[in-house]
């Protein structure tokens, strides 16, 4: 069985003008973005967001991130995101 586990990197950006956040887009995913306070729930967040935004699509190859051009508030991150997880908690949460 394959497995249902994507790894996308995605632009973790920091900011600090109106409270402390980060925003998590990713060129991947076009049209992709979440916001959390802190990084472990943009972590969290950029999961969901990633599922979200793939369920029922094709998935995309992940880009390599090591020719982005970031500014000096953003990083990298890898997110996995297993997809049979997600749909399955989606579903029961639905329920």
């Amino acid at each position: 069985m394959p497995s249902s586990a994507l790894v996308y990197p995605v632009i973790l950006s920091e900011f600090n003008d109106d409270g402390h956040y980060y925003t998590i887009t990713s060129p991947n995913i076009p049209g992709m973005i979440t916001q959390a306070d802190t990084l472990s729930e943009a972590q969290t967040e950029a999961v969901d967001a990633i599922a979200t935004m793939l369920d029922g699509t094709t998935y995309p190859l992940p880009q390599d991130s090591s020719s982005w051009i970031l500014e000096s508030n953003q990083q990298v991150h890898l997110i996995t995101v297993d997809m049979d997880a997600w749909y399955h908690e989606k579903n029961e949460y639905l329920k």
